[in-house]
């Protein structure tokens, strides 16, 4: 052998049953693992292979997740290639192709010899926890730094995503002698163990009544040594099982009863999924999931789809559009109750934090307090903003309903609150925007870390720079804004160092994008961020970007809160985007004198994801724009293969720019004639002349 090693994703159908046999021989050490997990990491360029002139000699299959981790499901490399190197080099390829994260993770047996291997490997151990296998095994938390200061992290992890188990899964998993063990073991494999809450519901014991003993009292004594048990109010249970019932109609026995009161149970508590092998449950699957927000599964499918199951369960933005909430001034600090925003524990008290919006309200033209609300809740969320003499925005305070913290809806909404850069870049002006708030809650502070806020003494800042930035230019501005006061060292120190990254490498298009995150809605123009012109009918155009509302600041008292931080567009296979990171021009189709025939938006491109019609809805409904038959009109069959365009940080353009105008500018840059009948990568320099002259009313 010629000793050439190449590492790479899977490029191929023959290259994935390659990983599959070197899987096959570990599976007894790797734990279940679908094919149609294979087949998802693969679409989703998340198996790296490493191959010894010509044949695969080992692989990482491994997902992100929004804490900013790259999480290791397998690293497997065949015996007869161990101890060269061929680990070290797969760890050395996640960490390279991942520089915007924060770390490696994964678990390992205590009991298994590549828990010495990892410690070879550089990673170290984090904590240790008891398996929840029949054996019993304790599993090592492992982690290996990507960076350890990253531009985001997460503050302060939630509390795992609840999945609720039917019985007939639990038996399955706790009884090795049952033929769909196998497969439903899968759900304590060890890569899966602290990422979820495997749970039941009180409804399992009268399940287990209709069995026969000695599986009756077995099952039962197990399920409350070893299994957590989820419980909601009686009567939030009795509302969700009355929708239930519409959906899937009145019981038929008492198998059913139970059936939807698991449902019932597992959508009010705001579980991730409900895991089944009942057909008759999974009928109803897509039902549920729209009305509920619950995710409906068979064990193998959690399995495979489980990141984009925990995706949607943490972020349904639907529940903004469809809660009908709004903002308005605050006149009054009696208009509401104020003991909902306050933090007793951390020392406040209700008379002084009274008088503190009392005062402010006293100086109008100093303060700003808002407070959102909807029909069916008057108190979601309370916010002061401090209105600073250079044009800044201090947010004094910015608080959500206690009740509301932790719970999806409240989650969502502080995303929203953290994604705004409280309609600084329609001021056409730099601005900073610092968050003060000493007692805002875990929700609040995860929701900045994720969404390009830099803390710095225990505060934290947004900076926006709208225009494009030439690389010594940005970094000029950004000294100027330290010089000025406007903004802490510390600050202009992390923005500096975004600044100064390889932007020009292939392969650092993500550092790029997170630049732009930082500065929004500001573009640089330097780096290796591709850019699509993308077709969109009017309709949709206005249903993902909203055009009544964009031309309006984020705290406006005549603008209702619906407009997503993410959302994503369908579109056929041809001519889709190649990369996952990138920017997208939109091109409204249709009658000019309708808004029709013009680039229109901006938007970040963030995620590009293949597979059918049905299971990219699935995935994406979470966005709330599309229903299901509007996707099956588009598509016209339900496995039809389609792509997923999953964008962020919209910006709607000041000036759109018509089609013919569009093509003198692409003539000049090399390209022909366009019509865009589907999406078409432009260069980067076209890209900015088109924005340039798109944004004119802009400083």
């Amino acid at each position: 052998m010629s000793g050439d090693i190449e590492i790479r994703a899977v490029a191929s159908e023959e290259e994935l049953d390659a990983v599959k046999g070197l899987y096959r021989t570990q599976k007894a050490f790797l734990g279940f693992f679908p094919d149609g997990a294979f087949e998802q990491r693969a679409a989703s360029n998340q198996i790296y292979v490493a191959w010894l002139d010509g044949s695969a000699v080992g692989y990482v299959a491994f997902s992100t997740n929004g804490r900013y981790e790259v999480r290791i499901a397998h690293l497997c490399v065949s015996p007869a290639f161990r101890q060269r190197g061929f680990a070290k080099q797969l760890v050395a390829a996640l960490v390279k192709s991942h520089p915007g994260h924060a770390r490696i993770r994964l678990n390992c047996r205590s009991d298994y010899p590549a828990a010495d291997a990892w410690r070879r490997l550089k990673f170290s151990e984090v904590r240790r926890f008891p398996g929840k296998k029949l054996d019993g095994s304790e599993l090592i938390a492992f982690s290996f730094p990507i960076d350890e200061t990253p531009l985001f992290d997460q503050i302060e992890s939630d509390p795992l995503p609840v999945v609720v188990c039917d019985a007939n899964v639990v038996i399955d998993i706790e009884d090795d002698s049952r033929p769909h063990h196998g497969s439903s073991i899968g759900l304590l494999v060890d890569w899966l163990f602290d990422e979820i809450d495997l749970s039941v519901t009180s409804e399992i014991f009268a399940d287990f009544d209709r069995q026969n003993e000695p599986l009756r009292s077995d099952m039962t004594s197990v399920v409350k040594e070893k299994w957590t048990q989820v419980s909601a109010n009686e009567p939030d249970i009795a509302e969700t099982l009355r929708e239930v019932q519409r959906i899937m109609g009145p019981p038929d026995d008492d198998s059913s009863v139970s059936d939807q009161m698991h449902i019932a149970i597992a959508a009010t508590v705001e579980a991730a999924a409900f895991v089944t092998r009942d057909e008759g449950v999974l009928e109803f699957r897509d039902e549920i999931q729209s009305s509920l927000g619950l995710r409906v599964l068979s064990p193998p499918e959690f399995i495979t789809n489980y990141d984009s199951v925990l995706n949607s369960h943490r972020y349904q933005y639907r529940e903004l559009s469809r809660s009908g909430i709004e903002r308005s001034h605050v006149l009054r600090v009696d208009e509401f109750d104020l003991e909902l925003f306050i933090d007793q524990a951390g020392g406040e008290r209700l008379r002084t934090f009274k008088a503190e919006l009392n005062e402010m309200l006293a100086n109008p033209r100093e303060w700003e307090i808002y407070r959102v609300s909807s029909k069916s809740n008057p108190n979601i969320a309370l916010i002061a903003i401090h209105v600073l003499k250079d044009g800044g925005r201090e947010v004094f305070r910015l608080r959500l309903n206690r009740k509301l913290i932790h719970r999806r809806f409240g989650r969502v909404l502080a995303y929203y609150f953290a994604d705004q850069p409280l309609g600084a870049w329609r001021s056409g002006e730099r601005r900073t925007v610092a968050i003060t708030d000493p007692l805002a809650s875990p929700t609040i502070l995860d929701a900045l870390s994720r969404r390009g806020w830099i803390q710095a003494d225990n505060q934290w800042w947004r900076l926006s720079l709208p225009g494009s930035w030439k690389q010594h230019d940005l970094s000029s501005e950004l000294n100027s804004l330290k010089d000025s006061g406007m903004l802490p060292g510390m600050v202009v120190s992390q923005l500096s160092h975004a600044v100064q990254a390889d932007h020009s490498v292939i392969g650092n298009e993500h550092e790029t994008q997170q630049l732009e995150q930082l500065i929004h809605p500001g573009k640089v123009t330097f780096g290796k961020l591709p850019t699509w012109v993308i077709p969109i009918q009017a309709r949709w155009a206005q249903e993902l970007f909203d055009f009544r509302l964009w031309d309006r600041g984020l705290f406006d008292p005549d603008t209702s809160l619906v407009i997503n931080p993410d959302s994503a567009y369908y579109k056929r296979p041809r001519n889709s985007p190649t990369s996952s990171h990138g920017r997208v021009l939109w091109y409204v189709s249709g009658d000019r004198s309708k808004g029709g025939g013009c680039i229109r938006a901006c938007s970040a491109l963030t995620r590009v994801v293949t597979g059918t019609a049905k299971n990219l809805f699935r995935e994406f409904q979470r966005f709330g724009v599309y229903e299901w038959h509007h996707v099956l009109d588009f598509f016209k069959q339900a496995d039809a293969a389609g792509v997923a365009i999953q964008f962020t940080s919209t910006e709607l353009l000041e000036n759109p720019m018509a089609l013919g105008d569009v093509n003198s500018v692409l003539s000049s840059h090399g390209m022909g004639k366009q019509t865009f009948p589907s999406a078409v990568k432009i260069p980067d320099a076209a890209f900015h002349e088109i924005y340039s002259q798109s944004m004119k009313g802009k400083s």
